[in-house]
């Protein structure tokens, strides 16, 4: 658990040639590092410090020398979260203040790599339970929810310095802008999972945010829309729900499952089905909400595409589901003929089984010639499958 090394908690032992190996008291706590240590990069900084390391034997007083390596990171960083959840006008012996320390936490979700975290969330529970024990705190665990992100790849190999097969972030931010790099890291795959990186799937990252820009000038109201969903056309009415589909989605990803490539993807549906249908408020109410939705993920263009169309109303504003967008007025139907899909029929929710399998009948008509009907299986809200043979 030791680091030769000059940042970081220094070991309170004690090397006494009389005594041997002893704990620094108590009063004489905590040990302070040097101000004027030199780092050349050969070996331990405190051990070549001329004074630091000298001091006296705990037990007889003689003469002794300091432990001079120190804890590991893992030690240190195992109980911060009490400190930054504390006022520090309110530190007290440990730099906890009870109360507030139990009102902030534990922390809601951790995030970290997966060579890291194992150990960290191991030293952390110890160091919660050792101080909730001492009576600093109540918590009895340190962290709610962990995710585990994924390496990034390059050609199959994880990216690092000493392979050179890494990605300058600061060339691609100045090609494609930071909003690019951002989106493409978080559509490539769930944050979970490897990322295999593609610079074409860049491109393509950056086509989507251009697409969402240009499309500002369909905007005809700086207020989210009141819009009567039995006036609007069929087009329009699937890229509303292609917008609520993407919305309903939101929630879950951005407090739970952390899936922004499926919450992009719903966006970029929804951009498609905008652009499919010309009604104005449709669009309003579609780039509205999808500012909304991609604002953590591209905060840069939403941020400026939101104050300039809405006055950045959308920051304050709640947004809810409405329901009635998913009402369906009619179902599109698979027919299947001789066991193989032909063509797809268009009917009102209300229609009755013959008048499916009517209208079935008369859209496969040029594939039921020469042919006998033996079967007729009607599959509600899905499909029509007409067995035949031959006359």
């Amino acid at each position: 658990m030791s680091r030769q090394r000059y940042w970081g908690a220094p070991l309170p032992f004690v090397h006494c040639t009389d005594c041997g190996l002893v704990p620094e008291k108590v009063e004489n706590l905590p040990i302070a590092l040097p101000d004027d240590v030199e780092i050349t990069g050969e070996g331990n900084p405190l051990a070549n410090h001329p004074t630091w390391s000298n001091c006296a034997c705990p037990i007889c007083g003689k003469d002794a020398k300091r432990e001079t390596d120190t804890l590991d990171t893992f030690v240190q960083s195992s109980w911060y979260q009490f400190r930054y959840a504390t006022n520090p006008k309110k530190w007290g012996e440990m730099g906890i203040d009870k109360e507030e320390a139990n009102y902030w936490l534990g922390v809601d979700q951790y995030i970290g790599g997966i060579e890291h975290a194992i150990l960290h969330l191991l030293y952390a529970r110890f160091f919660t339970k050792v101080l909730r024990d001492l009576g600093y705190h109540d918590i009895t665990e340190p962290f709610e929810n962990l995710l585990t992100q994924g390496m990034v790849l390059m050609d199959g190999s994880k990216m690092s310095k000493s392979k050179g097969n890494t990605i300058d972030p600061d060339s691609l931010i100045e090609k494609y802008g930071a909003d690019t790099a951002r989106l493409f890291t978080l559509f490539a795959a769930p944050p979970a999972k490897e990322l295999e990186w593609n610079d074409s799937a860049v491109e393509g990252a950056f086509r989507f945010i251009k697409k969402l820009y240009d499309r500002k000038s369909k905007v005809t109201s700086r207020t989210l829309p009141n819009i009567d969903q039995s006036t609007l056309s069929k087009e329009s009415k699937i890229a509303r729900v292609k917008v609520y589909e993407a919305l309903q989605k939101s929630k879950a990803v951005y407090e739970k499952t952390f899936a922004f490539n499926t919450l992009i993807a719903s966006c970029m549906e929804a951009l498609n089905a905008l652009d499919k249908q010309d009604n104005g408020e449709v669009w309003t109410e579609g780039l509205y909400i999808m500012l909304n939705l991609l604002e953590p993920i591209i905060p840069h263009v939403a941020t400026e595409l939101s104050e300039v169309l809405f006055n950045r109303e959308n920051f304050a504003k709640v947004l809810e589901v409405k329901e009635e967008v998913f009402v369906q007025e009619s179902i599109l139907y698979m027919v299947m003929i001789g066991g193989k899909k032909r063509t797809e029929i268009e009917m009102s929710v209300s229609a009755s089984k013959e008048e499916i399998l009517s209208m079935a009948k008369e859209a496969g008509a040029k594939w039921l010639e020469g042919m006998i009907i033996v079967k007729e299986i009607v599959v509600p809200n899905k499909l029509v499958n007409l067995a035949v043979k031959p006359a």
